[in-house]
């Protein structure tokens, strides 16, 4: 074969070799030219979006001084701005090509998180107008109370908690573990702020769908107000000394009725059967003196008891039973501004527990006592019902004492009653249920008598040690008390230190009580490192170990309650506690090493 003859043969084959190469060349080339304009695309509608982000959390100052401002007008323009930024970044990350690249590595994690909390607030913000738009109607002023402001919200508010809801579980289900740093930082904000409203939004809307009802709208209700002093500390928060029947018909709230725990005289059978592991922990005491009513945790049964007590003096039964404290009642000071009482006393809300709780304690008999109580009551509720309700007014008075459990309602009517069966308004242990299935209570009784829990100081831990063979955890529950009470204590008057107190007058002594699971295994109690007597208790979805220990003036001891707890790497303990008259501090739980 000649070089032409083969030279002749190849040349097609090599023209035709360049041709496909040139073609794999125009087709490389208009993939990169694509890519490079996707690339591009992405680039600026994700500079977009975080434009509209940036200007979105600009809006913060705005929104906080709104907020604190309780201007559902300026609240409502913000929020409306607010949802058009979030609305249009929203749209820049929502088509179809930046949804395709939510799938591809470190990329896509990014891309996901940034529409997601672009949707999320473009939907709560939504979902808020209509409420704001509610708030904002006009409502009369002319001394009645007027609830048609709160009857236009129920169905708002209702479907502002279920969008609540969804937008927290669709948060919490983003990692942020591969974002770069300004989204992980800006998902974790958004979302830890969703996650610690979502409670108190779901409790709103329960309580706004009862309010209107239990308020009178659908005809006269009665409602038992029980008024606890934290002074002397109870499960639920305090005694129960004070009770207001309160009469709602409509558009009026009116005080009808007025009694102090003196009225009821002591039994020596209960009033009402007790469950077994309340007797096991304090006796027959919750039934048999009418300020135990909330010794127990289940504040259902509370109601009940207070109910029962209050037919015992020949009045009918109430619609409602609801209790407050004094956080409570300051919080109604800042709506209704300072009362002045007959004797003269300006009451604020800067000392409402010393002007009520604390002095009168020290100085007056207990009928001049009961006579402050009463003056304040009737002065606070005539001075509250005598104006319209401003909702926002009122949930920012009202959102930390709801948050900490301070105010508990019980109706009488099924469906109401369900609607506040569990979270904030449920009492202590619906408080405890809804915290989860790790959820550990921590409840204080005096053993007193007396008011001397003005000066008890509270601090709480968790430690989880996962050291057993069988992947159980060693759990302690450390409760540090303190007293405050100045070293004239011991002088106080009798009805201040207790006239029952079983140790020195001016000392503090309390029964502390840890409830915990029911499959738990309840160990021992230490107090300051040696091991105290303890009573244990099995109810039927909780265990409980109970402790005592005294306090002298300035003196500060520490109670640990040991527990074993299974499934110990999964075990995440959260602390429920008494509403105490002085905050309560809660340690991070602890991981001690083994060894």
């Amino acid at each position: 074969m000649t070089d032409a003859a083969t030279g002749s043969a190849g040349a097609p084959d090599r023209v035709r070799r360049r041709l496909r190469r040139r073609r794999i060349a125009v087709v490389v080339a208009g993939a990169v030219g694509v890519m490079v304009l996707a690339a591009a695309w992405l680039g600026i509608r994700g500079w977009m979006a975080k434009g509209e982000l940036d200007d979105l959390a600009a809006l913060q100052p705005r929104l906080t001084s709104a907020i604190a401002a309780g201007d559902a007008g300026v609240l409502a323009a913000v929020v409306t701005d607010a949802e058009q930024h979030a609305r249009r970044a929203a749209e820049l990350t929502s088509d179809p090509l930046w949804r395709t690249t939510e799938s591809v590595p470190v990329v896509g994690a990014n891309t996901a998180a940034m529409r997601i909390v672009a949707e999320s607030v473009r939907d709560i913000a939504a979902a808020a107008l209509p409420v704001l738009s509610a708030a904002m109607q006009a409502h009369d002023g002319q001394g009645a109370l007027d609830l048609s402001a709160v009857s236009a919200a129920a169905d708002p508010v209702k479907e502002f908690a279920a969008v609540f809801s969804r937008v927290d579980a669709s948060l919490g289900a983003v990692s942020t573990d591969d974002l770069i740093e300004p989204v992980g930082a800006a998902t974790e904000r958004i979302r830890e702020a969703v996650a610690a409203a979502a409670p108190t939004v779901a409790d709103a809307a329960s309580a706004v769908q009862v309010m209107p009802a239990m308020m009178g709208a659908n005809g006269a209700r009665t409602i038992l107000v029980m008024v606890q002093n934290t002074a002397e500390a109870r499960t639920g928060g305090g005694i129960t000394g004070s009770f207001i029947l309160l009469r709602a018909d409509g558009d009026r709230l009116t005080v009808v009725d007025q009694v102090d725990s003196s009225v009821f005289p002591h039994r020596e059978a209960p009033i009402a059967e007790l469950p077994g592991d309340l007797v096991a922990l304090y006796g027959q005491a919750p039934g048999r003196f009418v300020m135990n009513a909330t010794m127990t945790a289940d504040f259902a049964l509370s109601a009940r008891l207070a109910s029962a007590w209050w037919q015992s003096i020949g009045r009918p039964a109430p619609d409602a039973v609801v209790a407050i404290d004094p956080a409570v009642l300051t919080a109604m000071l800042t709506i209704s501004g300072p009362i002045t009482l007959a004797d003269g006393t300006t009451v604020d809300p800067s000392d409402v527990v010393g002007d009520v709780l604390v002095r009168p304690y020290l100085d007056k008999t207990p009928a001049e006592q009961t006579a402050v109580q009463r003056d304040l009551f009737d002065r606070l509720f005539a001075q509250i019902t005598s104006s319209p309700i401003d909702p926002l007014r009122w949930m920012r008075a009202l959102a930390k004492p709801i948050a900490e459990g301070r105010i508990s309602i019980f109706s009488a009517h099924g469906d109401e009653q369900s609607a506040v069966a569990n979270g904030a308004f449920s009492g202590t242990r619906g408080r405890l249920r809804a915290a989860g299935p790790d959820a550990v209570g921590v409840y204080f009784n005096d053993a007193t008598t007396g008011k001397m829990d003005t000066f008890l100081h509270v601090d709480l831990a968790t430690s989880v040690r996962i050291c057993r063979a069988d992947g159980a955890a060693d759990v302690t529950v450390s409760v540090r008390l303190a007293s405050a009470a100045p070293a004239n204590a011991r002088t106080f008057a009798e009805s201040m230190t207790g006239a029952a107190n079983p140790a020195e007058p001016g000392d503090i002594t309390t029964d502390v009580t840890v409830m915990v699971p029911r499959e738990w295994f309840v160990g021992g109690v230490t107090l300051d490192g040696a091991d105290v007597s303890a009573t244990a208790a099995d109810g039927s979805d909780s265990s409980a170990s109970l402790a005592r220990v005294t306090l002298r003036p300035g003196e500060q001891r520490t109670l640990a309650f040991g527990f074993v707890a299974k499934n110990g790497a999964q075990l995440r303990p959260v602390l429920v506690h008494t509403p105490m008259m002085n905050d309560v501090r809660v340690a991070e739980a602890a991981t001690p090493a083994c060894g």
